[in-house]
């Protein structure tokens, strides 16, 4: 018997070769992004880190270069230079491009060489003598083999001093008009640089009392509000602002006006006295049936007018600068829209918050304010000021005035106007602003300090950081 045997087919099925290959690319992609991740935060950490260790250090160096400047104020004393032969300060402000260029060119026409060489900065370009081409060489050297001598077209020719600044050609980026104290306006002194450690810290002391307070503008008194608006609008006037900006200022002021108004010489802030919160707690215990009865009494806290007229607790009147201080440095103020440059003149960092004192000063210095700022400050002696300010501007650049009583004297015919806006005047600054900036690689740390100078006397108002 022959048995069959039974072929059984077996189908193998085989894998493509691409299919591993793709689950590997896969799996690199995603341990490569899960690497790239994990590098980008170890970096993110120590950029971090870095930057916590840089910010330490610039700020350790700002709050020992704010010691320093503190301590040295009551020994510096801050004196008007003369500046009857330079150029004034008071219109730079609203010089465009062209009227600025001018404005130096008429200058230079008669000013010496040692004049010139103080209003240029250390990186100026000057270039002292003119580029001659190799035709007026050549005719030159064909003048002196024929015999010919004319000194006016000889480039070999000496001039003099005075010839010399006529071709002496610099950009006018390139030069620092000087202010009442001597360094640019407002500064009282030259920009004072330190190293500290990695730290570089920039100081700069500034006259408050060169700039037009914007406390008149919420004034307490009704019998000047309408001069205060006056000279608010003379303000504007001069710095472009148009009626947006007007009209939003005037609401942030009025705010500011709900919670504080400007008094002229204010008195000390009388503090309340109040008595102190006495809470006594008493136990019984009742021998019938052993509860606790507790029992509190609680005094409240009243005024006492007797305890106070006893023990008066008041601040001082400097205090109200403070305040005002910390309300204009508030978020009630739109300090971003007064620092933006206005498009009318050729210096690039004119902006009407430039010339707003907002630390809570009161008078303006005629010494050293800027034309807008003395006409704002004039203004309140009604009338036009046009003509009294460009006197004292033309008085001031030959000599400082020393007394409103002086100023009376020389403007005889204005000092009708002058009486009525004395409350407003100074001619000696003692509100002063210091600014400290402190950089240690990308951190940068910056903190303003108000002060009150009488002398050797130096009161420090606020110290507010980051501005």
């Amino acid at each position: 018997m022959k048995i069959r045997k039974s072929h059984t087919t077996r189908w193998i099925t085989r894998r493509p070769a691409g299919a591993a290959l793709l689950v590997s690319v896969l799996v690199l992609v995603v341990l490569s992004s899960l690497l790239a991740s994990l590098i980008l935060r170890i970096t993110m950490v120590k950029r971090r880190q870095a930057y916590m260790v840089e910010y330490q250090r610039a700020r350790y160096a700002l709050d020992s270069a704010m010691k320093y400047a503190l301590a040295v104020m009551p020994n510096r004393s801050f004196s008007l230079t003369s500046r009857a032969e330079m150029p004034d300060f008071s219109d730079l402000f609203v010089m465009n491009s062209e009227e600025y260029r001018l404005f130096l060119e008429t200058w230079i026409e008669t000013a010496s060489d040692d004049q010139i060489e103080k209003i240029l900065k250390e990186d100026a370009a000057v270039t002292a003598e003119p580029q001659w081409s190799t035709e007026e060489l050549l005719g030159r050297l064909t003048s002196m083999i024929e015999g010919q001598t004319d000194e006016s077209h000889d480039p070999f020719y000496e001039t003099t001093p005075t010839e010399t600044a006529e071709f002496m050609e610099f950009d006018p980026d390139d030069v620092q008009v000087p202010g009442p104290y001597g360094p640019a306006w407002p500064y009282v002194i030259e920009p004072i640089e330190l190293q500290i450690g990695s730290a570089k810290v920039t100081i700069t002391v500034e006259d408050e009392n060169a700039k037009m307070p914007l406390t008149w503008a919420i004034t307490n008194r009704q019998a000047v509000n309408k001069q205060a608006e006056a000279a608010l609008a003379i303000f504007c006037d001069w710095m472009g602002m148009d009626m947006i900006q007007r009209e939003a200022l005037k609401d942030q002021l009025e705010e500011i006006y709900d919670r504080k108004t400007f008094e002229l010489n204010p008195s000390p802030i009388m503090l309340p006295s109040q008595t102190r919160t006495t809470t006594t707690t008493t136990a019984a215990v009742t021998r019938q049936t052993g509860q606790v009865t507790t029992t509190r009494t609680t005094v409240r806290t009243t005024p006492t007018p007797q305890r106070a007229a006893s023990q008066p607790q008041q601040r001082a009147a400097i205090a109200h600068s403070t305040d005002f201080a910390k309300l204009f440095h508030s978020s009630l103020l739109d300090r971003e829209a007064l620092a933006r440059p206005v498009t009318h003149t050729a210096l690039p960092d004119q902006s009407p918050l430039k010339y707003l004192a907002l630390w809570g000063s009161q008078r303006v210095n005629v010494n050293t304010a800027p034309r807008h700022v003395l006409e704002a400050a004039l203004s309140f002696g009604a009338g036009d000021p046009t003509d009294l300010v460009e006197q004292i501007i033309r008085k001031r650049q030959q000599e400082p005035i020393k007394s409103i009583n002086e100023m009376k004297d020389l403007f005889y015919g204005d000092s009708l106007a002058i009486e009525r806006a004395k409350n407003y005047l100074t001619t000696t600054s003692n509100f002063f602003l210091v600014r400290v900036v402190s950089q240690s690689g990308n951190a940068r740390v910056s903190a303003v300090a108000t002060l009150v100078k009488e002398g050797r006397n130096v009161e420090r108002l606020v110290i507010l950081y980051g501005l």
